[in-house]
């Protein structure tokens, strides 16, 4: 992989990396030889990963940013530091969920904002960033981060499935649209991985299954995806799942999953009273 798109640069930047798959991703991307700016709220955190970055014998760098209050001079200040290294991969991995499945009409304006901000304007605005750099040297790789939600209606996380409907369309494109230029983009459609994030569509702590996957795994066979597809589950376990979801009847799956949100709405109630 460094070999393919070293040409653009030494560095690769992962948003959202203090956890979950985008710690994964950066760890997977640093045993893969390249150095790595991770890009999140808790400087702290982002600390943290940066010292296990330094464990695989490559550099680290943070960079505290709050994707769902950022104005535009704030992105432009953050863009004016990256300027000072080269990329050549970019993970577009930060994203926000509700705290539970619920009702569109039940969840208020500002939360559903944020969602569309974090998690479709970041896509946007680095992207945009990056790609004419990219361009320019005919090299690079971008990835999408979108979810199962994405590939089948999901009622009670309606807002949420949209934003990565859309992360899952714009990577598509964009990857055909890059694609003579040098620059691989792959969009991914991960259903369940274990962390944080997946805490908001569960009642209960999350814990590796066939269908919950190990976010290292996750991570390393996504990115051996990368320019050889356009869009990927990633996790070999969520290539069969995506597979029988998209060959069963849309109504079937879709009113499964409103079942299956509404008792998890129900209980995640209870357990707050």
């Amino acid at each position: 992989m460094k070999k393919r798109y070293g040409h653009a640069g030494d560095w690769a930047v992962v948003t959202g990396a203090s956890e979950g798959i985008g710690y994964a991703m950066a760890l997977d991307l640093g045993r893969r030889g390249f150095n790595v700016c991770v890009i999140a709220r808790t400087l702290s955190k982002l600390e943290s990963v940066v010292a296990d970055l330094k464990q695989l014998g490559v550099q680290g760098k943070a960079i505290s940013f709050d994707f769902a209050s950022a104005t535009p001079k704030q992105y432009d200040d953050m863009f004016a530091e990256l300027d000072k290294i080269e990329i050549a991969v970019l993970v577009n991995n930060v994203g926000v969920n509700y705290t539970y499945t619920n009702n569109f009409d039940e969840v208020d304006l500002e939360t559903d904002l944020r969602l569309l901000k974090v998690n479709c304007e970041s896509s946007v605005r680095m992207t945009k960033y990056v790609v004419p750099k990219m361009k320019a040297k005919r090299c690079g790789a971008i990835l999408m981060l979108g979810s199962v939600s994405a590939v089948t209606p999901a009622p009670l996380l309606c807002t949420y499935a949209g934003t990565k409907a859309f992360n899952l369309s714009f990577g598509c494109g964009l990857h055909y649209e890059l694609k003579e230029f040098g620059i691989d983009v792959l969009a991914v459609s991960p259903n369940m991985v274990v962390s944080k994030m997946t805490q908001g569509i569960s009642s209960r702590k999350p814990r590796e299954t066939f269908l919950m996957v190990n976010a290292d795994n996750m991570a390393h066979q996504t990115l051996d995806k990368l320019g050889s597809v356009p869009q990927t589950p990633g996790h070999r376990n969520h290539a069969v799942l995506e597979a029988i979801v998209r060959a069963l009847p849309t109504d079937y799956v879709s009113n499964k999953i409103l079942q299956t949100h509404k008792s998890i709405k129900c209980k995640a109630e209870r357990k707050r009273e």
